[in-house]
């Protein structure tokens, strides 16, 4: 593909990024290209002419996306326009709105996910990199996860910002452009009934219940980060992290979490992720020995080198593929989807009964609802900040953290009625 998508008020515009040799078009042609999608979309709100937002159907429940999907793909045009969204590199959000108060890393982020005060609105969240740049010029990304996990985009936005941040910006100075060169901006329509607009208003009214009952901040911790970890606790920095995630969820509720650590076993062919159990029996005695004020602060730390050897060791095994999540859940997809080879015979009642209790067992049950789902990211000077959806629907949190030299960043999200 040589075109990406820039979404401006909900409507959607193709532009070339590479001519017709091939090469990448000059900054200055993008940027003239860029100024053509908001000019067009500024007109036609002033004419009345701006086409529903079908891109907040994207954002809403996925069966109601695939019954509108299958709606609109029955129009011509509209095949058209849903074939060169897919068939973009990304997409590029120009929003109207901005992260109030400016600088303020929680309300960048709340305006990244979701559009600040027009939720779900200016997003195609089907694509697997949508950046989005507010009218501030803060710049954040979403993407939908199935493609690849966050490591991928991660390390590429590293890459790019690490390109950006050494070019120089400097008022007056114009950048590269074509002489005289002609846009060719492509808007791309979508024809709508009265039967879409309504999913439209549905998904509108459920993405705004969704993000009220989310909410979103980061935590930076400044006082240490991996090098005092390694060098002065000697223990493993990612360790650190998972027990003091516990001990915090112990305090605030009293409780020990199931947790959900991300492992990468990217090691093997087409290798995505394992589970972390991060509740070890180590991790919670070291969790009661911190919150006893009888320990002393020797058993303390000796505790927490215990818990902290434990979680390398099943870092290390699940990264290894010797996890059990990914094989239950296999499990239980070949049980529920897959019918007997032609060289099988069909499964007794006995045999059907011995499955159906094993995954109806409230331990199995109890154990995978992850209420501290969390994640990882290798140190990053340039994402300022990450986050991570939590799973389960009580007392829960996602967290994405990010270690770095000298601080931890932590990008948590939780339910407005427990939080």
């Amino acid at each position: 593909s040589h075109t990406i998508l820039v979404i401006v008020q909900d409507q959607i515009y193709a532009v070339e990024v590479y001519d017709s040799a091939g090469r990448r078009k000059p900054n200055g042609d993008l940027e003239t290209e860029l100024h053509a999608v908001i000019a067009d979309v500024v007109m036609r709100a002033g004419q009345g002419e701006l086409d529903a937002p079908v891109t907040v159907l994207t954002a809403g429940h996925r069966d109601r996306w695939a019954s509108a999907y299958a709606k609109l793909e029955q129009q011509p045009r509209n095949r058209t326009t849903l074939n060169k969204i897919q068939e973009s590199l990304f997409a590029v959000s120009l929003d109207t709105t901005f992260s109030d108060p400016l600088g303020s890393i929680n309300a960048h982020q709340e305006n990244t996910k979701s559009h600040g005060t027009q939720i779900g609105h200016n997003r195609w969240y089907d694509k697997c990199a949508n950046y989005v740049v507010d009218r501030n010029g803060a710049v954040g990304y979403i993407g939908e996860h199935s493609p690849c996990d966050a490591l991928i985009p991660a390390i590429m936005i590293e890459y790019v910002s690490k390109a950006v941040a050494q070019e120089p910006i400097e008022r007056g100075v114009l950048i590269p452009q074509t002489p005289d060169y002609k846009t060719r901006v492509r808007r791309l329509r979508f024809t709508v009934d009265d039967e879409v607009q309504g999913m439209i208003r549905e998904a509108k009214a459920e993405v705004e219940r969704t993000s009220r009952a989310s909410c979103s901040r980061q935590i930076r911790f400044e006082t240490y980060g991996s090098d005092w970890i390694k060098k002065t606790a000697g223990i493993g920095p990612d360790a650190l992290a998972q027990v003091a995630l516990q001990l915090t969820y112990y305090r605030v509720h009293g409780a020990l979490a199931p947790v959900y650590e991300t492992a990468s076993t990217r090691q093997f062919l087409h290798g995505r992720t394992e589970t972390v159990r991060s509740l070890t029996p180590q991790v919670a005695q070291c969790v009661y020995t911190m919150c006893d004020a009888t320990t002393t602060p020797r058993d303390r730390y000796t505790a927490l080198v215990r818990a902290a050897t434990k979680h390398q060791e099943m870092l290390r095994t699940a990264s290894a593929g010797q996890g059990v999540d990914r094989h239950i859940f296999g499990l239980r997809m070949a049980y529920n989807r897959l019918d007997p080879l032609p060289s099988e015979s069909a499964m007794t009642d006995h045999e059907k009964r011995a499955i159906e209790e094993f995954f109806e067992d409230p331990i199995l049950a109890r154990s995978t609802t992850f209420q501290l789902s969390t994640s990882g990211l290798f140190p990053s000077r340039y994402l300022t900040h990450t986050g991570f959806g939590c799973v389960a629907p009580e007392r829960a949190y996602g967290i994405n953290y990010i270690i770095e030299s000298n601080r931890i960043k932590f990008g948590v999200e939780g339910k407005t009625a427990d939080v």
